[in-house]
């Protein structure tokens, strides 16, 4: 019990000082001092700080697989399937802790070498495959049009993830104000639902 709260605390060190620094700047003696314990602990428990980030990264990305793979219908019935994925996806995403947001964000612009390495093959295969299940035969039965399936998957992701970004960005600006207003995580996936359901052009050439 005692060992599964000191990785806790090395997990929630490393997780604020990867969110500052990234990789290459994050230091281990910070994270022990975040962590409030020794830093021989962190070393007892991983083998130095790749392994540690490693660790951060994979628990980031199964955290969201493990939250959107139940929620994608490969064989939909309905069109309310797809919306209880969308909506559940963005909800996840939407309170997410920040620092998640700002680690992912330095990883990809680190280069992504961990993110290719980790969240590919954890996340994006296993989620892509699904989702072409569900848009395919979501197609046979009528509910989708001609669409193509991870170009589309690729959007709705994109967007729910760039409007995280964003909130992160901004916060404390007099933008934010505007848009970050009460209950926005629902009112941004219903906006984004009628965009995908209805498009936004009143003459339907």
């Amino acid at each position: 019990m005692e060992e599964d709260n000191t990785l806790e605390k090395i997990e929630k060190g490393a997780i604020t000082e990867f969110s500052q620094f990234g990789f290459d700047g994050a230091r281990i003696d910070r994270i022990a001092q975040k962590a409030k314990i020794n830093k021989a602990m962190i070393y007892y428990h991983f083998k130095g700080k790749e392994a540690l980030y490693e660790h951060i990264v994979r628990k980031i990305v199964s955290g969201i697989y493990d939250v959107i793979n139940p929620l994608i219908p490969e064989m939909p019935e309905s069109i309310a399937d797809f919306e209880y994925l969308l909506k559940g996806y963005s909800s996840y995403l939407g309170n997410l802790d920040e620092n998640y947001i700002k680690i992912m964000l330095r990883e990809i612009a680190s280069g992504g070498k961990y993110f290719k390495k980790i969240t590919v093959p954890v996340l994006l295969q296993p989620v892509m495959k699904k989702v072409m299940d569900m848009f395919t035969n979501g197609k046979k039965k009528g509910l989708f049009v001609d669409i193509h399936p991870l170009y589309t998957m690729l959007q709705l992701v994109g967007s729910v993830v760039f409007f995280n970004m964003f909130r992160t960005t901004i916060r404390d600006t007099p933008i934010a104000d505007l848009i970050f207003q009460e209950d926005y995580v629902n009112k941004y996936t219903e906006n984004l639902l009628r965009i995908y359901s209805g498009g936004i052009f009143l003459d339907k050439r």
